[in-house]
Formats: C-alpha cells, sequence, structure tokens
C-alpha cells in the first residue's frame, strides 16, 4: 500500500468516526464508518441477521455535546488494541459533568446519578441466540460501587434488565440473573424498580425482581487489566421456563450454565404491556452510578450474534463450538440478591 493511500484510509477512518457520533441515525455498520472496503474486521459490521438490526448509541446529543466541551471522544473506534481484526472499540466513563439523557440517568426522580457510554441495538423477539464480546479493561478503578459492562434488556421500560455482567472491588466480576424468579408486584409502584424509566409514572412501576440469582465469574483478585476476556453467550428466550436457560463460557471455559433449572429468563407480558414492547436488546459499554468519582475507560471487540454457534466463526479467537457445547457441568448461584425497596 502506497503513502498515499494509508494517509487516505487513516483520512477516511477520522471522518467515519465523526459521522458515528454526529449523524442522526449513526450505527457501527462498517459502511457508515466510511471504511467497508477493509477486509478481515469483524468489530464494525454490526449485526447481520436483520436489515433492522443496527448497533446505536444512546444519548448522542448529549454526548457530542460533552465531547466537544471536554476534549474527549466517550465512544470511539481505534486500531492500536485489538482482539482480532484491525479495529476495536474505546469507551471512556468519566464521573464529571452529565453526558447521558438528563431525566432518565442524571437526574432521576430518586436522587440517583448514572454514566452511561453504551451501544445497543434493535431489538429482537425470544428463540435460542449466541453472542461474543471481548473486554479488555483499560483505566479502570475497582470500586465499591459496581460497573455494568453488559446487559440484556427488555424494550418496555418499567423493567429491570434479564441479565447482566457487572463488577466492583468486593464481588469482583459476577453475572446477575435478575429474572430468575419473576417479578413480585410493589403496591403503588417504586422508584427502585425503574429509576431510569422517566415517563412512567411511579405508580406503574410495579414490576421488581424477586429474589435473583448472582454467579462469580472472577474473583476481585483474579481481574487484570490490559488483557482480553472473551466471552460468549448462549440463551434461549421462551415463555415456558423450562426450556429456558444461560450459558456462559469465559475464555473457553464454561462458567456459567444453568440448563435444566427451571429459572425464567424472558419477562412474562404483564397486564398494562403490549406484547410487541416486550422484546430483547444487548447492551455493551459502561454504565453505573457516580459515586466513587471514578474514570473508567475499557476496549469491547468481537461483538457478534448469531442463531447459531458455528456462524459466529469461533475459531478465529481460538476457540471451537465442539468444545464449548460438550461442556456440560451445571453451575449453581454463589448467592441470592434482591433489590433495595
Amino acid at each position: 500500500m502506497s503513502c498515499f493511500e494509508k494517509c487516505f484510509h487513516i483520512l477516511i477512518l477520522c471522518v467515519g468516526i465523526g459521522l458515528f457520533t454526529n449523524v442522526a441515525s449513526a450505527d457501527l455498520f462498517k459502511t457508515n464508518l466510511g471504511i467497508s472496503n477493509w477486509s478481515g474486521d469483524t468489530t464494525l459490521k454490526g449485526f447481520k441477521n436483520e436489515d433492522t438490526e443496527k448497533f446505536q448509541n444512546y444519548s448522542r446529543e448529549e454526548m457530542i455535546a460533552y465531547e466537544k466541551k471536554n476534549d474527549i471522544k466517550l465512544f470511539s473506534v481505534v486500531e492500536n488494541e485489538t482482539r482480532y481484526g484491525k479495529t476495536a472499540f474505546f469507551v471512556q466513563a468519566p464521573s464529571e459533568g452529565c453526558y447521558n439523557r438528563q431525566a432518565q440517568d442524571c437526574e432521576r426522580k430518586n436522587s440517583e446519578q448514572m454514566k452511561r457510554v453504551e451501544a445497543h441495538y434493535s431489538s429482537f423477539r425470544g428463540g435460542e441466540y449466541w453472542f461474543t464480546v471481548s473486554i479488555k479493561f483499560d483505566d479502570w478503578a475497582l470500586n465499591s460501587y459496581p460497573m455494568i459492562i453488559t446487559q440484556f434488556h427488555s424494550d418496555v421500560p418499567q423493567y429491570l434488565p434479564m441479565v447482566l455482567l457487572r463488577i466492583n472491588n468486593s464481588n469482583g466480576l459476577i453475572l446477575e440473573h435478575l429474572s430468575a424468579n419473576k417479578f413480585q408486584l410493589v403496591e403503588g409502584g417504586s422508584e427502585e424498580c425503574a429509576s431510569g424509566a422517566a415517563d412512567v409514572l411511579t405508580e406503574n412501576k410495579m414490576y421488581c425482581p424477586k429474589l435473583y440469582d448472582v454467579y462469580q465469574i472472577l474473583k476481585p483478585s483474579e481481574i487484570e487489566k490490559d488483557v482480553w476476556y472473551d466471552f460468549v453467550y448462549n440463551l434461549n428466550f421462551n415463555k415456558d421456563a423450562e426450556k429456558e436457560y444461560i450459558k456462559v463460557w469465559l475464555n473457553g471455559g464454561l462458567v456459567v450454565n444453568n440448563e435444566g433449572s427451571g429459572k425464567a429468563l424472558w419477562w412474562p407480558t404483564m397486564p398494562g404491556i403490549q406484547e410487541e414492547e416486550n422484546r430483547i436488546t444487548f447492551d455493551f459499554g459502561i454504565y453505573g452510578t457516580k459515586k466513587d468519582n471514578a474514570f473508567h475507560s475499557a476496549y469491547f471487540d468481537e461483538v457478534n450474534k448469531s442463531k447459531e454457534c458455528e456462524k459466529l466463526k469461533l475459531e478465529r479467537l481460538g476457540y471451537s463450538c465442539n468444545d464449548l457445547i460438550t461442556q456440560k457441568q451445571t453451575t449453581k448461584p454463589s448467592w441470592h440478591d434482591t433489590p433495595d425497596l
């Protein structure tokens, strides 16, 4: 490649990143980033199962304003740190100022102040799905308040996430299964059930998780910076809880498997909720409270989704679907927890 061609590609990448943060319908497809001709890259292609599925950021306008004022790029594309291919996502989450949706995250009715630099994609209905995401912690303070780095959420605003990956200094890296025991109904509603649903009346925030399951993935002493952690998720969302399950592999080893437990996964469609609303999204990035006043940054790569494990082409990361699937040991929760109401 000539010097001119290299400079041209660098220019296109920079322009593409600018488009990513400034276009109203901005998504993370390679075509929108201006690098669609780059071969061998699997980060920026987005989820291709349906034409409607696109990665998008939350709080686009707020993020742009914050980035300009503070000379920082909150969600960007980088070439220097990748798990595989030519690019990865770099996410930074300061605790100063507000770059989220004001009412939903910055000024909640319960006085919480949150920071959110996440990407998500168009929601999907139930069924069996496979996901991959690789994460490397960069400038990351392990503090008492946990940060969420992936979550499977509902499109119903007054529903909490079903499953999330969370990290802090007391529990380490944990998987929380909030929908395991379905809902407890809170008479009169509670902001703690869905504090981020700003457009929902408190009286309608009545669906809180019951006792939920917590699995420890890594102890605090085992978490390292500048190391890639490869996650593979296999989840079956089904209205029959007996058929639902969660399986998670970390760096090729099965760390969570509740198949056959009868634990619920997909939230039920409750009275007053439209069936078409009850869809599922996958979010990745950095999301949590500002109470620690800490700065967090991390790299995310190889974010993919498929109906079948083989289509994820895990061989490029050094794994095989056959090796993963043959690991059968079931996992019991490390402990149970319940939200403070």
